[in-house]
């Protein structure tokens, strides 16, 4: 390794690291509704609540991570948040440190494809080192991001080391321990993701046939198999055991009734589903959810109770819809980061042979095979940045290695040039970034739904109540879970107007029918439009009404 290299590896890592750490501080104290189900599961953990804990949509690994930091350093309620969004930094430290594996042997193997090659005419390795990390932290921190609180930084770790460890196998004759060393990895993955469960089938396959072609099988890659299934299979049986029936998670099976067959609320609660939400008013509709699992919000904590017994229905102009909106949000994330399509392009018609830059990258195919079976599978469903993040950063790093390499390229100072565009084009973005962030932690944030959860408990709340939503929406719960609250009733956000404007009477019976299922108070996230009855928590800007205070006597503003 040249002292170019090393300074480049040592200046990216410390970018890296400062980066990484800024953003994960700036939003220490947002958590989104994902966030709040893993640390309830992570909590019924702690407990042995085994039947709230084997959840079948959120995948176990994120909430036994957030279990054992709470066992470990008892994160006071305050800090949860923050220690959530830490983990999320360790998790990328340790993308990093899988990108760098992939990418090392990537860069070996693209040495081993030309190795007559003439290093005045070859790409510098230092230049290689500027392209990947571009790349890995466009992918981490631009569109995984450590603001949110899901497993997808675990998850493209793993994908790395999978595509890494695929790398190994093909460039040389391994043992049984490698592609043992492969199924362990992809099995972690499972337990990351569900979507694993399929994507490993391809990594094994692509295992089976990278290193001799498809016309002969690597009988060796059985161990990659049997890798898997020691660490998916004592999961899926603790799963279906406490199912009731065999099952290795419902993410799938959810994901595609929500997104591409969906049903409306209102109607699911009037189908005859064996588990459905109680509709109790039409205008405006008012929901509950009574369900055997302790949770902060019942309605999204497992998703599969509710469809307990539902198949999902295949209905072709769904699906085209759904992959319709899938090349759309591929078409946005991709003009998001046009830059790197540009510099592509330019070093595939400029300044190298098209044709050999084609036969290169099919020679590539083990590597992005995998990453490109992820972008089909999740279009058939929902596409979003970070589901989706790791496996552009490895086609988009494979098709540029096919791109620089000779005999493909051959036009070395202008090839450089294009990767310094690329690179500072992506750098500006995430500098920008990173100065925002800088701002927000220099200023005292206040950790406003760790102040509702307090107001809510001096005001009589205990933590086991239930509680109703009005105005519910997709912003997660925090406050009710800080507090130990339940959110098992809503009036959703686009029935409100229809709230404010039924008469007293209507509010009255509302209020009285939801207090006759347990439900203690209402809890509202901006100013009521009629203030009676209704008592500001602290200066939060959130507002609580006492079911056992509501009157009959509000009186329009």
């Amino acid at each position: 390794m040249t002292f170019s290299t090393r300074a480049v590896k040592t200046t990216f890592r410390v970018v890296a690291l400062v980066l990484g750490f800024l953003q994960a501080w700036a939003y220490r104290f947002y958590i989104e509704p994902d966030g709040v189900n893993y640390l309830d599961i992570a909590q019924a953990y702690l407990r042995r609540d085994w039947g709230n804990a084997l959840n079948a949509y959120w995948s176990p690994f994120l909430s036994w991570l957030l279990a054992l930091i709470q066992w470990t350093f008892h994160p006071s309620p305050y800090w949860e948040s923050t220690s959530l969004h830490l983990l999320s930094f360790v998790l990328f430290l340790l993308a990093l440190v899988a990108f760098e594996f992939f990418f090392s042997r990537l860069f070996s193997l693209s040495n081993r494809l030309n190795p007559q090659a003439d290093a005045r005419e070859t790409t510098p390795e230092w230049v290689w080192w500027v392209l990947g990390y571009s790349a890995f932290l466009v992918c981490t921190l631009r569109m995984i991001t450590l603001r949110s609180d899901n497993p997808d930084m675990a998850l493209a770790a793993i994908i790395f080391f999978a595509t890494g460890i695929l790398i190994d196998l093909a460039q040389s004759d391994r043992n049984l321990l490698h592609y043992g060393l492969l199924g362990l990895i992809l099995g972690l993955g499972y337990l990351a993701k569900s979507v694993m469960l399929p994507l490993s089938l391809v990594f094994i396959m692509t295992a089976a046939f990278g290193r001799r072609g498809f016309k002969k099988l690597e009988w060796r890659a059985l161990a990659s198999v049997v890798g898997f299934l020691l660490v998916s299979t004592p999961f899926a049986v603790a799963l279906s055991h406490a199912k009731g029936r065999f099952t290795f998670g419902d993410t799938g099976k959810v994901a595609y009734f929500n997104q591409v067959t969906p049903m409306p609320l209102g109607q699911l609660a009037s189908s005859t589903f064996t588990h459905r939400p109680q509709q109790l008013f039409d205008a405006p509709p008012v929901y509950t959810y009574e369900t055997p699992f302790t949770s902060t919000y019942p309605a999204w904590y497992d998703s599969s109770y509710w469809l307990e017994g539902v198949k999902p229905h295949f209905v072709l102009r769904d699906q085209l819809a759904a992959i319709a909106r899938a090349l759309s949000s591929y078409f946005r994330i991709i003009s998001t980061e046009k830059q790197w399509i540009a510099g592509w392009l330019v070093l595939l018609f400029v300044a190298g042979d098209w044709r050999k830059t084609s036969e290169l990258t099919f020679k590539l195919w083990f590597i992005w095979l995998p990453s490109v079976a992820a972008l089909a599978l999740y279009a058939l469903v929902l596409v979003e940045p970070r589901y989706v993040a790791a496996a552009l950063a490895i086609i988009c790093v494979a098709l540029f290695v096919a791109a620089l390499s000779p005999p493909a390229n051959s036009l070395r100072r202008t090839s450089v040039a294009v990767v310094f565009a690329v690179a500072a084009t992506s750098g500006l973005a995430l500098v920008k970034d990173g100065l925002t962030n800088l701002a927000d932690c220099m200023h005292s944030e206040n950790h406003v739904q760790w102040h509702v959860a307090q107001g809510m408990l001096k005001m009589g709340l205990a933590p086991g109540d239930h509680v109703a939503v009005l105005g519910h929406s997709t912003v997660a719960d925090y406050w009710a879970h800080l507090a130990g609250l339940q959110v098992t009733a809503d009036i959703p956000l686009e029935a409100m107007q229809d709230y404010w404007i039924a008469s007293s009477e209507k509010r009255e019976e509302i209020a009285s029918r939801l207090h006759a299922r347990g439900i203690k108070a209402l809890v509202l996230a901006e100013p009521p439009v009629i203030r009676a009855a209704w008592r500001n928590v602290g200066d939060t800007g959130y507002y609580v009404q006492f079911l056992t205070q509501a009157r009959a006597t509000d009186s329009a503003p």
